[in-house]
């Protein structure tokens, strides 16, 4: 309603402020409407904001949980590797070798299946948040010359580090040699 219409010629100056009044009062109800409007709408988004935060915060939890498991079967496949380098030549054709090689297999698939991926580390520059040097040795300097446990990725994200040997270095090598 507009608040500039003239008031009719015949009407009363008690009436004239009485129109006045509910005119004040109107503009008044119209910001309250308008404010309760505009509190409405931010209460949408901060409803809207907080069910995004919680998908997140949830998906966020499944992952951290998914990785904690992941890193808790790391040392059984670190024992499968190390149990398969160790079969004597004459039991690899065994059946239950095989059945077990086949568990090991389905194992890595279902866990590269949900993210995880075996760092390649041998030959690489050594990297401090990718490898765990424990020792070093013979070798072209700062390189792994030698994997002790495999390094693993999860979705991108380093999950465990490769425990390493790194090259000391040839310069090094045959400073030790000559004395």
């Amino acid at each position: 309603m507009a608040d500039d219409t003239p008031p009719p010629q015949n009407v009363s100056a008690g009436d004239a402020d009485a129109l006045d009044a509910l005119r004040a009062q109107l503009a008044a109800a119209q910001q309250e409407v308008q404010r309760f409007k505009e509190l409405a709408a931010r209460s949408q988004a901060d409803v809207q904001n907080a069910r995004t935060r919680m998908e997140r915060e949830a998906a966020d939890a499944r992952q951290y949980a998914a990785a904690m498991l992941i890193l808790r079967l790391l040392p059984t496949i670190d024992s499968f590797q190390r149990a398969f380098a160790h079969v004597p030549a004459d039991l690899q054709s065994h059946e239950w070798v095989k059945g077990i090689g086949a568990i090991e297999r389905q194992m890595m698939k279902e866990l590269t299946d949900a993210g995880l991926a075996r760092m390649s580390s041998l030959g690489q520059a050594v990297d401090p948040a990718r490898h765990e040097v424990l020792m070093t040795g013979p070798g072209a300097a700062g390189t792994v010359v030698e994997v002790f446990e495999e390094g693993y990725e999860l979705r991108g994200k380093i999950l465990r580090p490769a425990k390493v040997r790194v090259g000391e270095g040839m310069a090094k090598q045959r400073g030790q040699g000559d004395q």
